[in-house]
């Protein structure tokens, strides 16, 4: 009888890796098996159980996948274990590890399939949006949908889109973001991958994204998806963001008591799921509603647990929302000096963060600070650099704010949502 091919093939690579190991047969079976069997298994002529080739793996020092694989499919194998691996990290804490198993796999696998590679690019497009490298994760990101477009990969193009859409909505660019996710959410219903963790991000990203559009019926939509998919699925932390966004749809209606109870309940799943960078900022936006409520001590204290949080994470663009709102704090109790520090310190993180949307916001909140301490002039500089941003950015709501601002300097006019953490 002719002895399976791959049986040949394995007595092959099990002699080469007992020849690199420098072990004799005898060597190589002691103590359970004998000479003689480790002949048969390198001729091809017998079967080994699985507990054998772990055995014979651990003595020759190899992976049990290199006996039973040829090289190419190894290295395939050994690429999609790592691009797997790197995509399973935390982009937050893990990014920069996260990137270096994905450059790791591209260099092990040249010729790496078409979707493979798309993943392996989003790794690396993840870990420098996270890291604040906005443009290094906006080219990659197109790299992404580029690559995803011209082997017609729909799922792949869906995720693609999806990180593309992400980042622009962290970078302030409204308009683009809303379009770019509808498109990914579109893509991705078409896949039938909507309902995946993709796809809910996707869905938060828009809703924040309509939000600061002032388009809340749909962000409300969007964020209600989300949730759904996020409970029907068991993940924690986006149920958390997706009750987060529709708390602060409640606060931009003014129904102060349901956005503190969909908060609180967000804080609640943050915590219990030790995710400290949502944390933060769900306690940014409760200060706030503190605020508004006239309870400055409270808070202020809220805030600074918040900023304290926010700096353990090295989250850059989230200490710049909370320094924002700790400034309108101390503006509004009177602390004129600590409030400009505060918002200067809060324009600085924007800039580092290459956020422009925040930067803007943390503008008008020093223009605020120094129209009471009567630099009227310093003030109308920043209100007309903030307005500027705010209509290049789609920011209509804002912009309007930042412009009655401007119209009254000598008034005690709101600005009722820029100091908002979405």
């Amino acid at each position: 009888m002719a002895r399976p091919a791959w049986l040949v093939r394995f007595g092959q690579r099990l002699k080469a890796a007992r020849g690199r190991a420098g072990l004799t047969q005898e060597a190589l079976g002691a103590p359970e098996l004998g000479k003689s069997f480790v002949s048969l298994l390198e001729s091809g002529h017998s079967y080994p159980s699985v507990e054998t080739i772990v055995a014979l793996s651990r003595r020759a020092r190899v992976s049990v996948a290199s006996l039973l694989f040829e090289s190419a499919d190894l290295r395939l194998e050994t690429a999609f274990n790592l691009i797997q691996l790197a995509w399973d990290m935390d982009p937050v804490s893990q990014g920069a590890e996260a990137a270096r198993l994905s450059l790791a796999a591209e260099a092990l696998l040249p010729d790496m399939p078409a979707e493979l590679r798309v993943r392996a690019t989003l790794i690396r497009a993840r870990g420098a949006m996270t890291a604040n490298r906005m443009d290094e994760a906006a080219k990659l990101a197109q790299d992404a949908v580029g690559r995803a477009r011209r082997s017609e990969l729909g799922s792949a193009l869906g995720m693609a889109l999806c990180l593309k859409g992400i980042v622009e909505e962290r970078r302030g660019d409204f308009q683009r973001a809303v379009v770019t996710l509808a498109q990914a959410i579109e893509v991705m219903r078409r896949a039938k991958s909507v309902r995946t963790e993709e796809g809910i991000w996707a869905l938060l990203s828009l809703g924040a994204a309509r939000l600061r559009m002032n388009e809340v019926r749909r962000a409300q939509r969007a964020y209600r998806r989300a949730q759904y998919f996020a409970d029907r699925l068991d993940i924690p932390r986006l149920l958390g963001r997706a009750l987060t966004g529709l708390g602060l749809i409640e606060w931009a209606g003014g129904r102060l008591d349901q956005a503190v109870s969909l908060l609180s309940r967000a804080y609640e799943v943050f915590e219990q799921a030790e995710d400290l960078a949502e944390m933060g900022r769900v306690l940014t936006n409760l200060g706030h509603i503190r605020r508004e409520q006239g309870l400055y001590a409270e808070a202020l204290a809220v805030l600074e647990k918040a900023v304290r949080i926010r700096e353990r994470q090295a989250d850059v663009r989230g200490c710049s929302a909370t320094r924002d709102e700790i400034a309108a704090v101390l503006l509004a109790m009177g602390r004129f000096d600590e409030a400009a520090a505060a918002a200067r310190q809060a324009i600085k993180d924007a800039k580092t963060a290459r956020d422009q949307a925040r930067g803007a916001v943390a503008k008008v909140t020093l223009a605020r600070v120094l129209r009471a301490k009567n630099q009227r002039a310093r003030a109308s500089r920043l209100l007309r650099d903030a307005m500027t941003a705010f209509s290049r950015l789609g920011m209509s709501k804002e912009a309007e704010s930042a412009s009655r601002e401007m119209r009254s300097l000598g008034a005690d006019l709101k600005i009722p949502t820029p100091a908002v953490d979405g």
